[in-house]
């Protein structure tokens, strides 16, 4: 605790005292004056007299008091009572990409998709995520952060143009760049790209920066089109990067393409789910924030806090208390 203008406090003790001495000196010089008036004694011996006296004192005490304060209260109020403390943020080092398909046979899908989404944002504390919509070709809608407001945002954003029939303007704007559609190698592929040191074109070997990275990919698996890298291909290329993948299979029905989705996964280190059993965002959560990570000390942070109402409420009860005393002592 300290005050920023230090010198207010000074300035007022110098002033009262200054007016005090003045009071002083003035009554020092002041001849007395008044007429003496003979036998009051019986008139100040009276218990109804005296108990007035007794009264009128202690209003006028009281009044004293309740000044002395409201000038203190206003004092400390105007020289800013602040609050320090030093803090040093914490950030668990996991990276996160949600990776969704934004293909015509993911229509009826995506929305529920992106709420599957912002079911596992609140399970999250100090991760960077990163949101990427693919087709035939991907679009990084968002980089890595840990604002979730910005990322709650976008998300109920592209979820709401969904749901009223702004889909195509939003969404497919980039995503059709080359022929096919829900080419889901290519787009892990891309999603695999958003991490740092993952990119294709080196041959060093992936960055170990302690980070927990994973993908979530939510797609139907309905692939049309050749792609440029399968998805066993993209699940290697995630698995030899150290990104573990969760892939959200958006199809109802357990069909050829919800088998071939699932034995990709389990065969190439990815764990699969199915969107329609909403218990395993859940585990998804939990399976994330399992996995065993440092944390991120930042640098430390002065916080100041600045709390004049505190101050507000007690001159405002002090000066209350003082008209009344006044106004009963009739000063």
């Amino acid at each position: 605790m300290s005050l920023v203008l230090w010198w207010v406090p000074v300035v007022v003790l110098a002033l009262l005292v200054a007016v005090v001495i003045s009071q002083q000196l003035r009554r020092t010089g002041r001849r007395k004056t008044g007429t003496p008036i003979a036998n009051s004694e019986r008139l100040t011996r009276l218990p109804e007299y005296e108990r007035a006296v007794r009264g009128a004192s202690k209003r006028v005490w009281f009044a004293l008091i309740a000044a002395v304060l409201c000038l203190g209260v206003a004092t400390i109020g105007g020289a800013r009572w602040v609050y320090t403390n030093v803090v040093t943020p914490e950030k668990y080092n996991r990276d996160i990409v949600l990776c969704l398909d934004v293909s015509g046979s993911m229509v009826d899908y995506d929305a529920k998709v992106i709420d599957r989404y912002l079911e596992m944002l609140p399970g999250f504390d100090g991760e960077r995520m990163s949101l990427v919509v693919w087709n035939s070709s991907a679009v990084p809608i968002f980089p890595l952060t840990d604002d979730y407001a910005f990322v709650k945002e976008q998300l109920e954003q592209m979820r709401d143009a969904m749901e009223s029939g702004g889909y195509s303007e939003f969404v497919n704007v980039g995503t059709l760049e080359k022929p096919g559609a829900s080419l889901v190698g290519d787009g892990l592929a891309s999603c695999v790209m958003q991490f740092e040191g993952a990119a294709p074109s080196t041959d060093e070997e992936p960055i170990d920066d302690g980070r927990s990275r994973s993908i979530i990919l939510a797609t139907d698996n309905q692939v049309n089109g050749e792609q440029t890298v399968t998805l066993p291909e993209a699940l290697q290329y995630a698995r030899h990067n150290s990104i573990s993948v969760y892939g959200l299979d958006a199809n109802e029905n357990q069909d050829a393409y919800a088998e071939e989705y699932r034995i990709s996964l389990e065969n190439n280190g990815g764990t699969y789910f199915a969107l329609t059993d909403g218990t395993q965002v859940d585990t998804i959560v939990d399976t994330i924030t399992s996995e065993q990570t440092s944390l991120i000390r930042g640098a430390p942070q002065l916080t100041i806090t600045d709390r004049p109402e505190v101050w507000l409420w007690l001159l405002l009860g002090g000066t209350a208390i003082y008209l009344t005393m006044v106004w009963r002592s009739r000063l």
